[in-house]
């Protein structure tokens, strides 16, 4: 009890004399977002003791980005690399789903094929039981919410 009494004054002062100094001061809770949030778009199986398991739909932090191939991530309490073009930058408010079924959505233009099981982004709110998705190349469209879920 001592301590957290301690503690507590210090952690006001510290948000205190930081909110004082900066023009705009954030709420705590966005400065903690991690921005180096990635999700995985295909299964990864490791052939090296310093490589990460990864599956389809799991979220990585990224440490290191210094290889423009390998990059160097956290995901379920390990560290380890993996190839950098198996994941995609998760942006706050986004959230990582799984389609359900094979279908063509439509994204202005030609069309965006989507493939069973395959990893998108839900970039939108939901309107009218429809989404806009992006995946893994960036392409945008929306889609019925019924042939997506949660990963």
């Amino acid at each position: 009890m001592r301590m957290s009494s301690v503690e507590l004054p210090d952690d006001n002062e510290k948000s205190l004399s930081s909110a004082s100094t900066s023009p705009c001061p954030s709420p705590k809770p966005h400065r903690l977002l991690p921005t180096n949030l990635y999700v995985v778009l295909y299964n990864f199986k490791s052939r090296h003791p310093d490589e990460l398991d990864l599956k389809a739909g799991y979220k990585v932090t990224v440490i290191d980005t210094s290889d423009q191939d390998w990059w160097k991530g956290k995901c379920l309490g390990r560290i380890g690399y993996f190839p950098s073009k198996y994941v995609i930058k998760l942006q706050p408010g986004e959230r990582p789903l799984q389609v359900t079924h094979n279908l063509q959505v439509s994204d202005g233009d030609n069309g965006l094929m989507l493939l069973r099981d395959q990893i998108v982004i839900q970039v939108g709110e939901e309107l009218d039981g429809m989404v806009m998705i992006r995946s893994g190349d960036s392409r945008q469209g929306v889609c019925p919410l019924k042939f997506l879920q949660e990963v």
